[in-house]
């Protein structure tokens, strides 16, 4: 069992065929590397055969050191413990000489599994990892909740596709969310992928997005960039209503239920004590009302803004293990169209086709309050029928300890 560097070709096929995430793929490494960023695959080989695998990257810490992080990795067995012994010992090895001052590793491994309550639903039983790193000299950085722009987040909400087909998917999610769906479907919504031509439609969306709801997002380079080198394996899906067959579709709507008005207004003059007429004229009356106002503002907004108008835009980043929800924006405006529910649904249908097995709506805060920053959000992909990952957290090995204690020492002076 040996520590050693990868060929490219030796990482990608460990990596294809082991779960990892889409930072420990052979496009990440490229990009990382054209971009000037000191970039090693390693692992750990028992001969011929790769165990181990692990992209990792140096960055400049107070000009003379390195800074070395794991990028969700290693990509192992980690109950494997001659091998996570081999890598990691293999690695501090490898790190010292490059004058790394000290090594942040964030494994891509599920700690529980929690409903959108925060309740424990199943534990992964691999408390041993702590151990593990223990006894080879890292501390672990704490159990975070939150965004840090920075350290990966520590929540993912996760929808499992695994053996499942597009009706029990659809069916098992809550009634708003199936409501949305075939709402979206039904009333002249349209999918097509943008380019980097044409990212900045995406770009537009979401910042609007984050600028009303205040939440941090990435600079146009870091989604230019990735779907430069993930070319097809970034999709960026942006939803559009063709006003001219929502207007159809809405004034469809309305002949139905203005038939069904005239059929319940006949009714009542036959039996005009009866109750239950008479509510159902109120009810139906109202649903013509609120249908026929629909109708207007199709027409109004096809007047102004022709005849395609986007409503909502987002970013995945497609691997072989899993389908990710990077980030989205939609028109606050036209929310009421719905849009977003059919970008979703679009792409889980798309994990569906190509037999892939996880469906990623990606960070959650880890605060499961009603106070949460981002409770809204977590409502709408806890009504997929997701689950809760947590993720065990990052572990932090001092590589030149003296140069480690100096650098806290000041970063705690700058904090106070």
């Amino acid at each position: 069992m040996q520590f050693t560097e990868l060929t490219l070709e030796e990482f990608n096929d460990y990596t294809g065929k082991h779960f990892s995430h889409f930072t420990q793929t052979e496009q990440n490494y490229k990009l990382k590397t054209d971009s000037g960023i000191e970039t090693y695959l390693v692992g750990v080989k028992d001969g011929e055969i790769v165990k181990a695998a692990c992209l990792i990257t140096l960055t400049p810490v107070m000009k003379v050191f390195k800074y070395a992080y794991t990028n969700r990795g290693p990509v192992l067995d980690y109950s494997d413990e001659a091998v996570f012994k081999a890598f990691f010992d293999g690695l501090t090895k490898f790190l010292k000489p490059k004058k790394v001052m000290y090594l942040r590793v964030d494994p891509y491994e599920v700690l529980n599994k929690r409903n959108h309550e925060g309740e424990v639903i199943e534990s992964m039983e691999n408390d041993y990892i702590f151990d593990n790193f223990k006894s080879l000299g890292y501390h672990h950085d704490g159990f975070k909740n939150g965004f840090d722009p920075i350290v990966q987040v520590r929540w993912h909400s996760v929808l499992d596709l695994e053996g499942k087909d597009k009706k029990s998917v659809l069916n098992d999610m809550d009634t708003l969310r199936k409501r949305n769906i075939k709402k979206a479907e039904k009333h002249g919504l349209h999918i097509k992928y943008l380019d980097v031509d044409n990212i900045e439609i995406f770009r537009k969306f979401m910042k609007d997005t984050s600028e009303m709801k205040s939440f941090y997002d990435r600079d146009d380079s870091f989604y230019i960039d990735r779907k430069r080198y993930f070319k097809d394996q970034v999709m960026i899906p942006m939803v559009y209503v063709d006003l001219e067959d929502y207007t159809e579709s809405i004034a469809q709507d309305k002949k139905k239920m203005a038939k069904n008005l005239d059929k319940a207004e006949r009714a009542l003059e036959r039996d005009p004590d009866n109750e239950k007429n008479k509510n159902k004229v109120v009810n139906l009356t109202e649903q013509v009302e609120n249908i026929d106002a629909k109708l207007q503002e199709g027409k109004q907004l096809l007047e102004s803004h022709g005849k395609e108008l986007p409503l909502s835009s987002a970013y995945f980043i497609v691997t072989p293990h899993e389908v990710t929800y990077l980030s989205g924006g939609t028109d606050n405006d036209f929310r009421h169209f719905a849009g977003s529910y059919l970008i979703q649904w679009t792409m889980i249908q798309y994990a569906l086709e190509q037999g892939i097995d996880q469906y990623n709506f990606y960070g959650i805060s880890g605060d499961f309050t009603e106070n949460a920053e981002d409770y809204g959000v977590i409502q709408f992909k806890k009504g997929f029928n997701a689950v809760v990952n947590e993720y065990i957290g990052d572990f932090i090995k001092p590589v030149n300890g003296p140069a480690y204690k100096i650098y806290n020492t000041l970063n705690n002076l700058r904090n106070k």
